[in-house]
């Protein structure tokens, strides 16, 4: 795949989500971001082009990441179906094309949904917060300051919104490029990187990072033992339970969605009482 191509579906990539809806999901935006390509492989059968437009408007759902491997794994494929030297072998190449759209949007989503929504989103929130932290913003005091210096937020959130956006720009851009270029051995790609380990030690940095904050703030409010403010320590108990309660649902494979629920209720119950 020549640069500029590869550079405008990357560019194109940015509005799959464009014309979302409850059908088909991403199959409009799957064919706008593909059409270059397409209209580039089939110039010189141009009334080939509605019918693989066709296929490229039936239902498609990933993750909008993610989804950069499957461009690049279908834009290969659509050659081998283009250059088929037969019906049968064109039939075949069909075939195939659709195993691999259907097969890669959800084994991208899974692993999507898993890193970014799951993992990158929240840990980027708390190096935005652990930012504050440093810059002398004291969350943890009982009565905020009236306003943070506007610097400071900007600062705060340029830097949430950078460190998400890099990794997730990077993995639109090299997507195209790997997938591209890998074959259905290596998952078209996929297999280049440990996902699994990525999302288990971003998890991990985030958790240390959430539990030292949170000794800090331990810290703030018991550095003057004789003092300690009531409802410091029921805030930080129902923090505690909270958590608690997340590992044991979690060990009986309850969704966490009840335990949200139940919390919400009871401290509403709580507060009417």
């Amino acid at each position: 795949m020549k640069l500029s191509m590869r550079f405008k579906i990357f560019l194109r990539s940015f509005f799959l989500q464009t014309g979302w809806n409850y059908m088909k999901y991403q199959n409009l935006g799957l064919t706008f971001v593909m059409l270059p390509f397409l209209k580039e492989t089939y110039k010189d059968d141009r009334d080939a082009l509605p019918s693989v437009l066709q296929r490229y408007l039936e239902i498609f759902n990933t993750q909008p990441v993610m989804a950069s491997f499957c461009f690049g794994a279908l834009a290969k494929q659509e050659e081998a179906v283009a250059h088929a030297e037969s019906l049968t072998k064109f039939k075949e190449k069909v075939t195939e094309w659709s195993s691999i759209k259907k097969g890669l949007s959800i084994t991208t989503a899974s692993i999507g949904d898993r890193l970014f929504w799951g993992t990158l989103k929240p840990l980027t929130l708390l190096i935005s917060l652990f930012a504050l932290l440093m810059l002398g913003v004291n969350f943890f005091e009982p009565v905020l300051p009236a306003s943070v210096p506007l610097v400071y937020a900007l600062f705060a959130g340029g830097l949430a919104f950078c460190v998400f956006n890099a990794i997730a720009l990077f993995v639109k851009w090299e997507g195209i490029k790997i997938s591209y270029n890998a074959d259905e051995n290596s998952c078209f790609g996929l297999t280049r990187f440990d996902w699994n380990k990525t999302i288990y030690n971003a998890k991990r940095f985030g958790i240390v990072l959430a539990v030292g904050m949170l000794l800090f703030g331990v810290y703030h409010y018991l550095k003057d033992f004789e003092n300690i403010d009531v409802h410091f320590v029921t805030r930080a108990a129902i923090v505690l339970f909270c958590v608690i309660v997340s590992f044991v649902t979690r060990k009986l494979r309850i969704p966490n969605m009840y335990l949200y629920l139940a919390t919400v209720v009871v401290l509403n119950l709580v507060c009417y009482l």
